[in-house]
């Protein structure tokens, strides 16, 4: 009987599919979180996930990447794949908030960028937060003052180690990352400061053949997920 039971379970495992989807590092802790709650729901799927800057998973997808699912924090790039036939259509389901936040000093609002010595942002070549952080930076009329002070972190999430780790003395990241780690000083920048950050999400045409990938898109619209994308820190559209 105890041979039968532990046959049966190897023939489940066996029979598991996966869904692999790449997401925008800002996104990690929130994303952490809703994969358990979907593979609690959907025991027969075992999700795979990887983070990176929204740009790069972009061009991975267009060579060719076995994403099936693409959660990325800017709209211009699911957009691009739908329009490139390589995708479904997007949607937007999450809106992201910025923080210059520090390990190291007590972060008053705009004055602190004045005085650190280096601000990591992401890089604005293909990290939708690193161009909403320039734009936050002009509209404040201290992208002259600062832009000699600035380290580029690949993606968000290294731009918001280089201040955990004192590699910088203040960033300009996603308030997402910064609520997650629950420690240091921050100051929220208004909204009316940047552009939307729209956190956009697509089925690519490799997704479109797995069930799982429409699913999770489904999931991400719930009511259920709206209320941990909430928690986390973003904002969720209407």
């Amino acid at each position: 009987m105890k041979a039968l039971v532990i046959l049966l379970i190897l023939i489940t495992f066996s029979y598991a599919e996966n869904l692999y989807i790449a997401v925008a590092s800002s996104m990690r802790p929130v994303v952490e979180e809703l994969v358990l709650i979907f593979e609690s729901k959907n025991p027969d799927v075992s999700v795979k996930v990887s983070y990176g800057s929204s740009g790069s998973i972009y061009r991975q997808i267009l060579g060719g990447a076995p994403y099936e699912v693409f959660l990325s924090a800017s709209e211009l790039y699911t957009t691009k794949l739908y329009e490139a036939k390589k995708s479904g259509k997007p949607f937007t389901f999450a809106l992201g908030r910025m923080a210059v936040f520090s390990t190291k000093l007590k972060v008053k609002g705009l004055e602190t960028l004045k005085e650190a010595n280096r601000v990591a942002i992401a890089s604005p070549k293909h990290a939708p937060y690193g161009i909403s952080a320039i734009e936050f930076l002009k509209n404040a009329d201290l992208y002259e003052e600062v832009k000699t002070k600035l380290v580029y972190g690949s993606n968000v999430a290294q731009a918001f180690q280089f201040v955990v780790s004192g590699g910088a003395d203040v960033g300009i990241v996603a308030y997402s990352l910064v609520k997650s780690y629950g420690e240091g000083s921050f100051w929220l920048v208004p909204s009316s400061m940047h552009s939307p950050i729209k956190h956009s999400a697509v089925v690519t045409f490799k997704g479109l053949k797995n069930r799982y990938a429409l699913m999770f898109m489904g999931f991400l619209a719930s009511k259920e997920a709206r209320e941990v994308i909430r928690a986390h820190g973003f904002e969720v559209p209407r």
